[in-house]
């Protein structure tokens, strides 16, 4: 069992029975103010996960967040570690000297004070801001520990990452945040976008940007790139005018891509254009909302004016 071992006389509930919200009624009550046993480290069923992924945009933050705190692995002790600790402790001293050398899990299994899990619900301060570091903390945390964790709490980590992937990047904000901004000011939100992807970025001044709103660049070695950025902020559609007006500009300017993106959609010719083009990319609203998520977490509209006056006071200035 993922929890520690206790005798006790209270009744398990078989949970798999239990609809979705009876289910929720019983886990979300505070572990100590239970007078039942019941799974409450995973999702009892697929049907369970799938119900409540679904309806997951209407349920409250604090509700996510308590779940959350049940899947995820605390710091201490899980029911297995006895078993896991006698099976260490009897191996011979010198491959028991071994594990205990080369993996922390198994040094603190068998040295005081016996907690052997340094847990990962910390991983909730990251949340909802974050959304894809705390997915790489848990896929750290599963490759360093699958080979000792319990099944349940794999299933746990697992319903864990489906819940902050459909919570915090799968989420529709709308489009008004972006179309209330000035066009400057939505310039500046994208360049603010691709520094968080890894890139330096100019955002030119508005008179002599010759077609670029954005430049960013990469320097790595094998990784070295120029992306030229146009932002448009408007409300209907692109049209192809302005994919091949990008297109003359990168080939003007020898640059890596050119990346139009859009609070709107593009029409059919402008997708056409830039699929004859590998050097054009096209991010319409869908695309970028999904990018914002990612990038700035689930409540980017909230954000927003953050990140701008950021990258304002200096992080990337206007060229002269």
């Amino acid at each position: 069992m993922p929890r520690p071992q206790q005798k006790t006389n209270k009744p398990v509930i078989e949970a798999e029975a239990l609809s979705l919200e009876d289910w929720l009624s019983h886990v979300l009550v505070p572990e100590n103010e239970r007078n039942y046993q019941i799974v409450d480290y995973q999702f009892p069923t697929d049907r369970h996960r799938d119900e409540y992924l679904d309806g997951i945009h209407g349920r409250s933050e604090s509700q996510v967040r308590k779940l959350l705190r049940g899947f995820l692995v605390p710091s201490g002790t899980l029911g297995i570690d006895h078993v896991t600790r006698r099976w260490v402790c009897g191996l011979d001293s010198g491959e028991r000297d071994r594990l205990v050398e080369e993996t922390e899990f198994f040094r603190r299994l068998i040295e005081p004070p016996f907690l052997p899990w340094d847990g990962v619900t910390w991983i909730l301060d990251l949340l909802p801001d974050y959304p894809t570091k705390a997915l790489d903390v848990l896929d750290g945390f599963f490759i360093a520990h699958c080979q000792t964790l319990p099944d349940g709490r794999m299933h746990g980590l697992s319903d864990s990452e489906a819940i902050i992937r459909r919570r915090y990047l799968q989420c529709d904000n709308p489009r008004e945040s972006l179309l209330s901004l000035r066009p400057g000011e939505f310039e500046y939100l994208i360049g603010a976008l691709f520094e968080r992807m890894d890139y330096r970025v100019v955002v030119t001044k508005a008179s002599r940007d010759g077609g670029v709103d954005v430049e960013a660049r990469r320097d790595e070695p094998g990784g070295r790139a120029v992306v030229l950025v146009q932002c448009k902020r408007y409300e209907s559609v692109v049209r192809v005018h302005a994919v091949r007006e990008l297109m003359g500009v990168v080939a003007r300017r020898q640059a890596n891509k050119g990346i139009v993106v859009a609070t709107c959609s593009f029409t059919s010719s402008a997708r056409q254009e830039a699929s004859e083009n590998e050097m054009i990319e096209l991010i319409d609203f869908v695309s970028l909302n999904k990018l914002l998520n990612k990038h700035f977490g689930s409540k980017w509209p909230e954000r927003i004016h953050y990140e701008i006056r950021r990258l304002q006071a200096g992080a990337a200035r206007p060229h002269p």
